[in-house]
């Protein structure tokens, strides 16, 4: 199983109708601008974007690559008044499972996204961003650097998503059931916490009882249903939204949030938020 972890799109289109001598005419859409990408290089020591600290506000695609190691990039934004240094405290006491931590951190911290990343294989997630500073963080050293977005949002280009996975209250929706196993998909947090997903590729036998009894006893080791395979996303907070890109083996996942619940302290996948799903 995966380590447990800190770990945007809308698009608009328009067609312009002109009147002529009483006749209706359509001409072709208004062309957007292409969604541009951002490499971001990330390391156990530093994180750099390809633009440096500064980009412009807007829908992007963001490429995770690394060297070494396996590193997932976290963006978020602190609220005012809240400081790294007390969002690192609050970070480490959350996933110890303490309740007044989390919650401080739940409300302060506005989660954006993120993707994994190993070496030759990067991660590749979008979000629309807005005017303001930003933490781009690694969630697995804790090397971070810190973004300024400038302008206004323009109208660019949406992307491809074949599927939808969206995150509710200790559970998960699927659309379709099945999901792509490579291509752009749409990951939705309408729950009232934040959440993020760790796909787990697993044995094709594997049922909803042996998951269950998995969790039930601690979900420390390795189970025996579990095949080589895993890739996870960043956090996002209620209310977000991203754009995600996978490319995994065809087969049966588990998929799973362990953010702590800011009632009960524990990992939210103990609490019921996981699901088995099919990538095709």
């Amino acid at each position: 199983m995966p380590n447990l972890r800190t770990k945007a799109l809308a698009g608009i289109s328009a067609t312009v109708v002109t009147f002529a001598a009483g006749v209706v005419a359509a001409t072709p859409a208004l062309a957007l601008a292409p969604v541009p990408t951002v490499v971001v290089h990330v390391s156990g020591k530093s994180v750099s974007l390809s633009t440096g600290n500064r980009m412009h506000a807007g829908r992007t695609v963001f490429k995770v690559v690394t060297r070494k190691g396996d590193h997932t990039l976290q963006i978020a934004r602190l609220r005012n008044g809240y400081t790294l240094a007390q969002a690192g405290a609050d970070l480490n006491k959350a996933f110890g499972g303490d309740v007044k931590a989390i919650r401080r951190v739940d409300r302060n911290i506005v989660f954006r996204g993120g993707a994994e990343a190993r070496p030759n294989k990067p991660g590749r997630f979008a979000v629309t961003l807005p005017r303001g500073k930003f933490v781009f963080i690694d969630q697995n050293s804790n090397a971070f650097t810190m973004v300024t977005v400038f302008g206004k949002i323009p109208h660019r280009q949406t992307l491809p998503n074949r599927a939808s996975i969206t995150a509710f209250t200790y559970g998960f929706v699927t659309a379709p059931a099945a999901v792509p196993h490579k291509g752009w998909f749409l990951f939705r947090n309408k729950a009232d916490q934040p959440h993020f997903v760790e796909f787990q590729h697993v044995k094709q036998s594997t049922t909803n009882a042996q998951v269950r009894r998995f969790f039930k006893h601690g979900g420390q080791s390795q189970p025996s249903f579990a095949l080589p395979g895993s890739y996870g996303i960043g956090v996002l907070t209620q209310g977000q939204h991203a754009g995600q890109f996978i490319n995994l083996a065809p087969g049966k996942y588990l998929i799973a949030c362990f953010w702590p619940d800011d009632r009960t302290g524990m990992p939210h996948a103990f609490m019921g938020m996981w699901k088995l799903i099919q990538l095709t």
